[in-house]
């Protein structure tokens, strides 16, 4: 490979890491919310997928159903933390699209 196509490519990699170093900066600092049983179970996920709150609706707390309370809120956390990818997927594919890569490549 020609030293000037090189240079080139080695410029283009360089950038993909800055746009990719900015890229998770941002994210981590945006949330995604998810909700289960009908909004009775709240959760709000960052994008460096931490749980960052937890909203029960006092009623689920009167029932005694420990077992349901538990799926509904591992449910949630599951989507939020679903979420929390497709909001980091969707940001790589408008770096990898800006730059002319191909989908797949980051």
């Amino acid at each position: 490979m020609p030293n000037g196509k090189m240079g080139k490519m080695l410029k283009q990699i360089q950038k993909v890491q800055n746009e990719m170093m900015k890229m998770q900066e941002e994210v981590r600092g945006r949330t995604v919310e998810a909700t289960s049983g009908g909004g009775a179970v709240r959760v709000v996920v960052s994008g460096a997928k931490e749980l960052l709150e937890l909203h029960l609706d006092p009623q689920l707390l009167q029932e005694d159903d420990l077992e349901m309370l538990q799926d509904l809120i591992i449910s949630a956390v599951n989507e939020g933390l679903r979420k929390a990818d497709e909001m980091v997927n969707t940001e790589l594919q408008k770096i990898s699209g800006n730059l002319g890569l191909p989908k797949g490549l980051l």
